[in-house]
């Protein structure tokens, strides 16, 4: 799709034509739409019929870097909400903005202390997508904090995006983590055994996450 479709997109009067510019805008890295990306999602986020839509932008201004959003995102990020897509995906876009490289793991460690189940879901998902490789004190805290976390009914194991992160870690921190949560995973939640066996091989579990 060439840069005017998306564009047309975009301005689309139709939602879920929004929704796709969004999603093709992230996927590729559309930079060049930012501006027109983010004054839409702030007319978007009126309309609370529209969160799929919403989600997708404010994903898609994390995947393309535009830290003109940070402050518009942080506010969402703040209301912590507990079980709110939104919210998970802002806080996955608030890590990508907010990190100094994909080595700084200090606004994950942030969210880890502050959050509710969706902010700290979307925390950790930045980790596991951008495998991000944070300094040794920097997991030690992320797996502290993640240690005890279980299955929230209907919503998985947040601890399953920590486990993926881990397969290039430093093995001495992670493999206790790792063989905790296959101890401690739910017996039908086989992702979270199957990616933690992986990070314990050295192999990343790029299959087990959610397509952009």
């Amino acid at each position: 799709m060439t840069t005017g479709e998306v564009r047309g997109k975009l301005n689309s009067k139709k939602s879920p034509e929004r929704r796709r510019a969004a999603i093709e805008i992230g996927k590729n890295k559309m930079a060049e739409l930012g501006d027109e990306l983010y004054q839409k999602y702030l007319e978007e986020r009126k309309d609370s019929r529209t969160w799929e839509t919403q989600c997708e932008m404010v994903k898609a201004l994390g995947a393309i870097n535009y830290k003109e959003a940070l402050e518009t995102i942080e506010e969402t990020v703040k209301q912590n909400t507990p079980h709110d897509m939104i919210t998970i995906y802002a806080a996955l876009s608030y890590i990508r903005l907010k990190r100094q490289s994909v080595q700084d793991g200090n606004p994950v460690v942030e969210l880890l202390n502050s959050g509710n189940f969706s902010v700290i879901e979307g925390a950790v998902m930045a980790l596991a997508y951008d495998q991000m490789k944070p300094d040794n004190e920097s997991v030690e805290k992320i797996i502290k904090l993640s240690w005890d976390w279980h299955n929230e009914k209907g919503y998985g194991d947040s601890r399953k995006y920590v486990a993926i992160a881990c397969w290039n870690w430093d093995k001495k921190l992670t493999e206790s983590f790792l063989n905790h949560c296959i101890e401690t995973s739910d017996q039908y939640d086989s992702n979270l055994r199957d990616v933690c066996q992986n990070s314990l091989k050295g192999k990343y579990s790029k299959s087990y996450l959610p397509k952009y």
